[in-house]
């Protein structure tokens, strides 16, 4: 991702897409702002979608003028979080199987870890118990860990 926005730019970014001057944001609104500022997210509609849903901490499906900092962190985050997500998905099927966690586990070099072990973890990220981990449950997973 380019460099952050400073405080002053975030201010001018929202002004600028908030077409009708109510000091809040639709979806498309931030879609086409972020869209400006960050081309390259043209392909990474999850990380928008994970970072528009955690700001908008009013929860009623706009983004204020006090949420768009925040929003803007955010994608930072999960930007971050859905670029390891696809370096684990090797066959780029927008989910990462057990051979494929498997893997990536081993070299992230986190601990040494049995078969089993290694898999107990990937039953507790893959939330849905579909035998696969989808992006929403891996950003769940970190960011709980991280508390």
């Amino acid at each position: 991702m380019p460099e952050k926005l400073s405080a002053e730019k975030v201010n001018e970014v929202f002004k600028q897409f908030d077409f009708n001057n109510n000091g809040i944001l639709s979806l498309a609104e931030i879609d086409n702002a972020v869209i400006y500022l960050y081309p390259q997210f043209s392909d990474k509609k999850p990380v928008l979608m994970r970072a528009y849903k955690a700001a908008d901490t009013s929860k009623d499906g706009f983004i204020e003028r006090d949420e768009f900092p925040r929003l803007i962190e955010l994608l930072y985050y999960y930007n971050e979080l859905y670029d390891l997500f696809q370096q684990l998905d090797k066959n780029k099927d927008k989910r990462i199987t057990f051979e494929e966690f498997k893997k990536g586990y081993k070299l992230m070099g986190i601990g040494r870890l049995s078969n089993d072990e290694i898999k107990e973890e990937f039953n507790k990220i893959d939330t849905n118990h579909g035998g696969y981990i989808l992006f929403d449950e891996v950003k769940l997973i970190i960011v709980f860990s991280n508390e």
